[in-house]
């Protein structure tokens, strides 16, 4: 019966490691800017997401969003337009997901994709 709990206790500590040695590795991997292009009938558009960590906190990270975007009518390219917005983002190391309080939106991280996901979105992470 020891052996049988010292193994339990031994597999839990295991487990325990191996999220946190995960949840580390993509919380390592979250800061930094990612690169978005896009392109439809009606625009050209590109997007980058810059993430940081806030300060004095383990789950709070500041963002800024740059959009660059060329509206297109009737066939030609209109002036460059810009965009700039800053949000803050919750990381729910449960989920492995950053939220975006701001908007709700949640983003989440491929670090061996070297990206990350907004909704349907991939960004590339320069």
């Amino acid at each position: 019966m020891k052996n049988y709990i010292f193994l339990m206790a031994i597999a839990v500590i295991g487990l325990s490691a191996c999220h946190n040695q995960n949840d580390n590795s993509i919380k390592d991997f979250i800061p930094g800017a990612y690169v978005n292009q896009a392109r439809s009938d009606y625009s050209i558009a590109n997007d980058t997401l810059i993430i940081a960590p806030g300060k004095n906190t383990d789950n709070i990270y500041l963002i800024t969003r740059k959009t660059g975007y060329r509206r297109i009518v009737d066939g030609k390219l209109m002036p460059l337009q810009h965009q700039v917005k800053h949000w803050s983002g919750e990381w729910d190391s449960q989920k492995q997901i950053l939220q975006v309080m701001q908007t709700g939106n949640f983003l989440l991280f491929q670090p061996d994709k070297n990206s990350l996901l907004n909704g349907s979105s991939e960004y590339n992470k320069r």
